[in-house]
Parts: structure tokens; sequence; C-alpha cells
């Protein structure tokens, strides 16, 4: 006779019939065994339950929304003894992230305002780009060259500006700079070429490719001299400086082109001690307005010459039109006085003065 099996697993049953592996009771008795039927029947429907059960919230059904949609999380806010969301939580959350951006923009914006109103050097916001930019791409595309054919030169330059063309020929250079804090730079609006070269610059070094075209204004700064060399030096136009007096000043003073000295172009020589002389031009000043314009509206040089100082003793080719101002900073030491000697420059571009300024310096 075979041994009787639970019907619900197939495992071995003990005398009362009940499972001994799932204990499910087999014995067919209508009493243990029911199909189909629930503890609720035959109850009335408003019953109550005598054991407590935890309600389970319906699921959602779910919505297949647009995959742009799918992308955005969306907040979840727990209830905490209510069935509606803490809005008091959610508007200050929101509240906490818009103050949040506008305290970050407004320091972003202060940041980024002191950065612009700062006097930085051409040569240091841009000798990160000079590294991997090449100056005369411009120029290869266009396809200007310098002639070939010209003279041999040589010309040793004190700190000063010098227009190409004017105060020294057009040609391909070479550059001997002897101190660290000697210093060429080249500035050519017309064919895009800026150049900064000194001892020590990370980088390509065009000190031995200077490429200088008519027009272009080369400005020099040198404890003592630096040596431009070329082999294809065109030629010059210029025109002697009508000026011929010379004008001395000393210690903390203020002068006026055109009522002080004579508008012009000077060479700068420190006579006695050290300090800086501050030559400002207002390029929207009219020559023949009397108004007395705040000095915030000039364009203001700094030069500091004397002994043991960058630019050396002295600085050449310094345009000073009608109305620009000469600011003088006696910084000598011991009891030396402050002195200098303005000098008309041997040759110029021209007697237009503000122009000439404005088109190169």
């Amino acid at each position: 006779m075979f041994e009787e099996r639970c019907t619900l697993c197939g495992g071995k049953l003990d005398s009362g019939k009940i499972c001994k592996e799932c204990g499910l009771n087999n014995n067919k008795s209508e009493k243990n065994y029911k199909v189909n039927r629930g503890s609720c029947d035959g109850k009335p429907m408003t019953h109550v339950h005598e054991e407590k059960e935890i309600a389970q919230p319906p699921k959602k059904p779910t919505v297949h929304r647009p995959q742009s949609e799918q992308k955005i999380p969306k907040q979840t806010y727990r209830s905490t003894g209510l069935d509606k969301p803490d809005h008091r939580k959610k508007k200050t959350g929101w509240i906490s992230k818009v103050v949040t951006a506008f305290v970050f923009l407004s320091v972003a914006g202060t940041v980024i305002g002191s950065l612009s109103e700062m006097d930085i050097p051409n040569s240091i916001m841009s000798e990160e780009d000079d590294d991997f930019l090449d100056p005369y791409e411009m120029l290869e595309e266009s396809g200007d060259k310098l002639p070939g054919q010209g003279e041999s030169a040589e010309f040793e330059l004190t700190s000063g500006k010098y227009i190409v063309g004017v105060h020294i020929p057009a040609g391909n250079y070479s550059a001997d700079i002897s101190y660290e804090f000697d210093s060429i730079r080249v500035d050519d609006k017309e064919h895009d070429i800026f150049l900064y070269e000194y001892p020590g610059k990370e980088g390509e070094d065009y000190s031995d490719d200077l490429r200088l075209f008519d027009g272009a204004l080369v400005e020099i700064t040198a404890e003592e001299s630096i040596v431009l060399t070329t082999k294809n030096a065109q030629s010059v136009q210029n025109e002697e400086n009508p000026l011929t007096q010379s004008y001395e000043f000393e210690g903390d003073t203020k002068k006026i082109a055109g009522v002080d000295f004579e508008p012009g172009v000077y060479d700068i020589y420190r006579k006695e001690g050290n300090g800086m002389v501050g030559i400002g031009v207002n390029e929207n000043a009219d020559e023949e307005s009397e108004e007395d314009y705040e000095l915030n509206d000039y364009m203001i040089n700094h030069i500091y010459i004397g002994d043991n100082i960058t630019k050396g003793k002295g600085y050449k080719n310094v345009i000073i039109p009608e109305g620009a101002r000469l600011i003088m900073e006696d910084e000598s030491y011991d009891e030396e006085r402050f002195i200098i000697i303005l000098r008309p420059s041997p040759q110029i571009a021209s007697t237009d003065y503000l122009q000439t300024y404005i088109d190169h310096y």
C-alpha cells in the first residue's frame, strides 16, 4: 500500500495527516480545508476585523512620459503625521536656493568687476595665449611679407617708444636683450602682430624673429639698451622736430602742455634723483577748449626713471599733445631732488601730436 503524501509539496505526513515538510493539514474536511472561502464570509459588510491590519497605499498606475521629462528627477516630500506635503518647508528650500544663487552671482560679479578695473599689463594677460598661438598666423594667411632685400643695420635703443618707418626702418630683426628685466614689445594693429619678449619667458621665443612693418609701435624697456640688427632695413620717412627749447622740472609738480611748456615730442632724461613721470593725455579733449578736465579723464602713462630702475635713466619719443598733463612724483633718497629735462626728440612722425598719439600710442 502506498504511503500518503502531502497534496501541496509531496512531503511525508504524520499520523494526523499533517505534512512534515510544509505543515499543511491534509484532512479533507470542509472545516479544515475550504476552497475559495475567506474568513469574512457570512459576516456583515460593516464588520470590523479583530486584528489590526496595516493598510498599504494602492500603487499608482504607471504613466509613460516623454523621454525629456523622465530625465528630470522630481522632488519627493514625506509627510510627518499629515497626508499633505509640508509646503512651508518646500517654500523655505526654494527661497534658500534663490538666496544662495543671488549671493554667488553677486560675489562673482564683484570679483570679475574688480579684475576688469585692474590695470593689468597686456603682456601678463596674453602671456599664456602667446605660448599656444602663432603671432604671425594672420600674417601668413594674408600673405604679407617684408621685402627680402635691404640694408644691413644695427640700432642700439634705450627705453622709449619707436614708430617703425619713422624712428627705425622696417625689416626682419633679431634682438639682443641683456638684462633680466629688459623687454621689447611689438604692437602692429594693421597686421595683428603682438609680441612681448623678455629673458626667461616661457614658450616660444620670437626675439630672433621680429617682423617689423611700417606703422608698428616698438616699445623698449631696458636698464641700459637693447640692440636690434637686420639685413633688410627699408627706408624711413620722418620730419625734424620743429621744437628747439628744452625744459627742466623738479620735485613733486604738475605741468600742462601749452601752458607751462610747448606741446610736442620729447625725450625725458633724469638729471638727478629717482621718481615717476606721468603723462596724461585726454584723447577726447578739444585743443581749443579751455575747459579744465578732471585727471580721471586722462590716460596716464607712468614712466619710472633713475638709478637701478627698469626703464633706466630716460625715456624717448614721448608725445605730449596740447592740454596734456605732466605729473612728477619725487621718490629720491637722502637729500637728492628729482630733476628731469624735457629735450625735443630728433625725428617725429607729424606735428599733429594728438592724432599721432591716437594712431600709434
